[in-house]
């Protein structure tokens, strides 16, 4: 598996908190809690963004730190635990949902993809990357945004650079308003297509953008 998914128990600025008469940190308690008790309405699989969404409001309603997180290529996705709060024995497992199903099919192309790549068949592995960037889920954008990346790199490999240009300015669309290592990355592949193809004023504007982006990552997110 390719990605991260970094999970802390507090913002950079304020330290954990270990609350008087309890055995556990804040953090860790709500953590061991969902997963010896699991979460009512939740899945019967608790993905990474589920847990961290479940115990950020816990934690929220008892006026204790927020955990802060990150991910690469998706990785919040990732099913950690089954929801004992819906483990009953012999029940039947619920119908797939169509976004699993895009989202399985978007993780899919990309790995058929970077195969046919390593085996020196880019050009074999373009519709395929192109078929998955058609396959989207509401909530599935990391997992597109790392098959745009990926195609931009394919299409800038086989001389396609305006077309390259296009998918990664779609992607910058996607991410410019938040912070992280995808937004960063997009912009500055961005910038530097630009940058060969003589639009150096558009070039500087995302690379700016990709400075914001940097500073406001290093501030503490409320």
């Amino acid at each position: 598996m390719e990605g991260a998914y970094v999970l802390t128990a507090s913002p950079r600025d304020r330290v954990a908190l270990a609350p008087d008469g309890e055995r556990h940190t804040a953090f860790t308690g709500e953590l061991l809690t969902i997963l010896r008790d699991g979460i009512p309405d939740g899945p019967e699989l608790i993905d990474l963004e589920t847990l961290c969404r479940t115990m950020e409001g816990r934690l929220r309603a008892k006026n204790r730190p927020l955990p802060q997180h990150a991910q690469e290529m998706g990785m919040g996705r990732l099913r950690l635990v089954r929801n004992r709060a819906r483990a009953v024995r012999g029940t039947p497992a619920g119908p797939v949902l169509a976004a699993d199903v895009r989202s399985a099919m978007v993780v899919a192309g990309l790995g058929l993809a970077r195969t046919l790549r390593a085996a020196g068949r880019t050009r074999d592995a373009l519709p395929v990357l192109r078929l998955a960037l058609q396959e989207r889920a509401p909530d599935g954008e990391s997992d597109l945004l790392a098959v745009q990346l990926e195609l931009s790199d394919m299409l800038e490999e086989t001389g396609q650079t305006r077309e390259a240009i296009e998918v990664l300015e779609q992607a910058f669309q996607q991410v410019h308003r938040f912070y992280g290592p995808e937004a960063v990355q997009v912009c500055r592949r961005l910038a530097a297509l630009l940058q060969e193809s003589g639009n150096h004023i558009q070039a500087c504007a995302v690379l700016e953008h990709a400075l914001d982006l940097l500073q406001d990552g290093s501030r503490v997110r409320p």
